[in-house]
């Protein structure tokens, strides 16, 4: 009996855990059905805001005001010396005396050293001599010349009256014509002797000119050699090169020393495409070397023309150097005297181009009607550029600026 009860028992808890399990697998089902219902609802909601999102224009401004800038230019340049020789020596001869060492400053003409005279003076005196004698054979031929003519023209004029006189027989019937023609022979004769004799003198005269000529230029570079037996400085300067010693044996165009100049200093720079057209000649700058020494100076050069390989134009500057401090070849920093502007400082991530290539900024008017401005690159910086061209206060597109165009109208939210 008990075994029946308990059996029963199992089996009712059984049919009814059976029943029970169906209904929550159906709840469970459910619940799945509504939770991917939901999830698909989502999605579609965040579609729509994405397309809705992609429809609108966001764009991001920012007043920016003018300000007043200097326009001066910073370059690095690199000094030059003014002047520069390398004193050669024009004659052969030995070095008798040296005054200088290297190093020293000489001023202009100081006897720098001699070179031995060798037997120049013996020769000057012997083409003074040649020269005396031929000047006096130009006197002597002049004269001779005149004595001819003279008593040339006493024999023509002996002949003309010779001649007329036996005409004026023969007319008579007084003489015979051979006479006559004895008479204008002569005549005929010592015309033809004056011609002689003037040629004879200018063949002599030419003769002797010209042997005077030569000796006049014998004369020139004998002078010319004593002359350079002394070398003296061509300007002043500093002593870097001494190259003889004394009873060296120089020959025309060895080197004897060099000198250079160092006053005005000369500074030589470079300057960009868009910088050049900003200065002119006599423009004024400011020189500084490595230790701080400051010089004003001003622009001497510009170049017409680029640099092939940097596209850059070289600039010269000269400044005054009397105390020597600026050497040559330092390193120097240029700054070219500027007006001053009003530009604004904007960051060029802002740029736009237009299609003509216009480059330029799109700003906001007071109607948040998009405005295209191009602008003037002034000078870059660090943190930004400086540009002009723009209203003194602008509302300018830092974000965005690339979705919209000029005349569209921003709604604001």
């Amino acid at each position: 009996m008990k075994k029946s009860i308990v059996f029963a028992f199992i089996i009712l808890f059984i049919t009814v855990g059976w029943l029970a399990s169906g209904q929550f697998g159906q709840v469970n089902a459910n619940d799945k059905k509504n939770t991917e219902n939901k999830t698909n609802i989502n999605q579609e909601v965040q579609v729509e805001n994405t397309e809705e999102d992609l429809n609108i224009i966001k764009v991001e401004t920012l007043i920016f005001r003018a300000e007043q800038i200097d326009q001066s230019i910073v370059i690095q340049g690199q000094t030059v010396y003014n002047k520069k020789i390398d004193v050669k020596s024009e004659i052969t001869g030995n070095i008798t005396n040296i005054n200088f060492d290297r190093g020293d400053k000489v001023q202009v003409n100081k006897n720098l050293l001699n070179i031995s005279i060798e037997n120049r003076k013996e020769v000057l005196a012997s083409v003074q001599k040649d020269l005396e004698r031929l000047n006096k054979g130009l006197i002597i031929n002049e004269k001779n010349r005149d004595n001819l003519l003279s008593k040339n023209a006493e024999l023509i004029k002996l002949y003309e009256i010779e001649y007329l006189s036996a005409k004026q027989l023969i007319d008579k019937g007084l003489s015979s014509k051979s006479k006559l023609s004895l008479a204008s022979f002569n005549l005929a004769n010592a015309k033809s002797d004056q011609i002689d004799i003037n040629l004879k003198y200018e063949t002599q005269l030419a003769n002797l000119e010209s042997q005077i000529a030569s000796y006049q230029s014998q004369l020139k570079q004998i002078n010319l050699d004593i002359e350079n037996t002394q070398i003296s400085a061509p300007f002043d300067g500093i002593i870097t090169n001494k190259n003889i010693e004394i009873s060296d044996y120089v020959t025309p165009g060895n080197i004897l020393l060099t000198i250079v100049n160092l006053n005005p200093i000369k500074v030589q720079g470079y300057l960009s495409e868009s910088d050049v057209n900003k200065v002119q000649l006599y423009t004024k700058a400011t020189i500084e070397n490595s230790n701080g020494i400051k010089k004003n100076g001003k622009i001497t050069f510009i170049s017409p023309s680029a640099e092939t390989s940097t596209r850059t134009f070289e600039i010269e500057i000269e400044a005054d150097n009397s105390d020597l401090s600026f050497k040559s070849g330092i390193t120097t920093s240029i700054m070219i005297e500027g007006s001053e502007l009003l530009a604004h400082k904007i960051p060029p991530s802002i740029l736009t181009l237009q299609d003509d290539g216009t480059i330029g900024v799109k700003a906001l008017d007071e109607n948040n009607t998009v405005i295209f401005y191009p602008i003037q690159k002034v000078k870059d910086t660090i943190d930004g550029m400086w540009v002009s061209g723009l209203p003194n206060e602008i509302n300018l597109i830092i974000s965005g600026q690339e979705y919209v165009s000029s005349g569209q109208i921003i709604e604001l939210k």
